[in-house]
């Protein structure tokens, strides 16, 4: 609960300032500026996913991408005072979309993405890939795609903890309405968790409202009917199904950009389920974020993260650090970042002599081009 009251303290000075005009005549402009010219190419999954210039090839095919570059140099320290490191330069992200419009109700998208990981799985994969409807306030979308669960707001490198634990990938039927200052979302799919012994049936559902109350600011909360289906792979086969939960806040008070989301599961795992740190109860995994970043020019911007997890394993308690973004062309952005993470050695990873993870210290840096 404390988590929720520091998400909601960070936006009351943004409440009592949304009604100032000049302020509005202020924040119109600086987004103009934006636009033009950002810090950040995109600034949750929904962006990063969209991200490219969307140049059209023909009447009906435009086509983008995204290019992202990582250099990461990590110091892990244990309990025991045993200490490692390592560095890596990778190819973070190569993505390749396709938009297609048959006409002005329906459309589609093709989305192919490589993400060089530790293992060396050197793969292009399928994205997303879905048929998009329009008619009206009403829309619907039919394919593989990221769920709306989550928002996932940031201005860091290194995903929030949020979108680690809540990310998820389906294939999926979604409908959703457009009421101007509100938006409200509903999917069904078959996710890959069952219970033990269960059938495999199309169960899976999950819901997500967005309000606009003014024009720099925005909440959302969102459900997920099993948790298990998210990219976190929690568990496989289960023997109690959990749901998940969200709730997220943005928007601009003077010139801080402020961003909060928590997320978490609606009640414990069964112990048979998941159980990191083997007590018997079972875990309920939980994950917040809180952001706050501002412009020092048209070009430059700096952020603060303070972040942190409840019983995910592997994953800081607490995190916090800084990151600074510089745009030097429009499309263009170089980024630098530190955060400093700290463990319970319930959930922390082990080294060697089995000592659990007590600090990490990580410094990334990329460069981004879209296009």
């Amino acid at each position: 609960m404390h988590y929720l009251i520091a998400l909601i303290s960070l936006f009351i000075p943004g409440l009592a300032l949304a009604a100032d005009a000049d302020e509005m005549v202020a924040l119109k402009k600086r987004v103009e500026i934006l636009e033009q010219r950002n810090a950040e190419l995109y600034h949750d999954l929904a962006e990063k996913k969209d991200a490219g210039r969307s140049t059209w090839i023909s009447d009906h095919l435009s086509i983008s991408g995204l290019l992202e570059v990582e250099a990461a140099t990590e110091r892990r320290r244990f309990k025991n005072g045993n200490t490692d490191s390592n560095s890596d330069l990778t190819l973070a992200t190569a993505q390749l979309g396709l938009g297609i419009a048959v006409n002005e109700s329906i459309g589609g998208d093709l989305i192919l993405l490589f993400e060089e990981d530790e293992e060396g799985d050197d793969r292009v994969v399928v994205d997303e890939a879905a048929v998009n409807l329009g008619s009206g306030a009403w829309s619907g979308r039919i394919g593989r795609q990221y769920l709306p669960f989550g928002h996932f707001h940031s201005h860091f490198i290194n995903d929030p903890l949020t979108l680690e634990l809540g990310e998820t990938r389906e294939t999926a039927l979604l409908a959703g309405y457009d009421g101007g200052s509100w938006n409200l979302s509903a999917f069904a799919f078959n996710g890959q968790a069952d219970r033990d012994g269960g059938e495999n049936h199309l169960d899976d559902f999950g819901l997500s409202l967005s309000l606009t109350p003014h024009e720099n600011m925005e909440f959302g909360v969102s459900y997920l009917s099993d948790l298990a289906d998210s990219d976190a792979q929690l568990a496989d086969d289960y023997r109690k199904r959990v749901g998940g939960w969200s709730a997220y806040a943005e928007g601009v008070t003077g010139p801080l950009k402020l961003s909060g989301e928590i997320l978490g599961a609606d009640r414990r795992f069964d112990a048979a389920d998941l159980d990191a740190d083997d007590n018997g109860k079972g875990d309920r995994p939980l994950a917040w974020n809180l952001e706050a970043a501002t412009d020092l020019s048209e070009t430059v911007e700096i952020a603060l993260r303070l972040e942190g997890s409840r019983e995910l394993a592997e994953t800081p308690e607490t995190q916090y650090g800084a990151a600074i973004s510089w745009s030097p062309y429009p499309h263009v952005s170089l980024s630098l970042e530190y955060l400093r993470g700290e463990y319970d050695r319930r959930f922390a990873a082990l080294d060697a002599a089995d000592s659990p993870m007590q600090t990490r210290d990580l410094v990334s840096s990329q460069l981004a081009i879209e296009f």
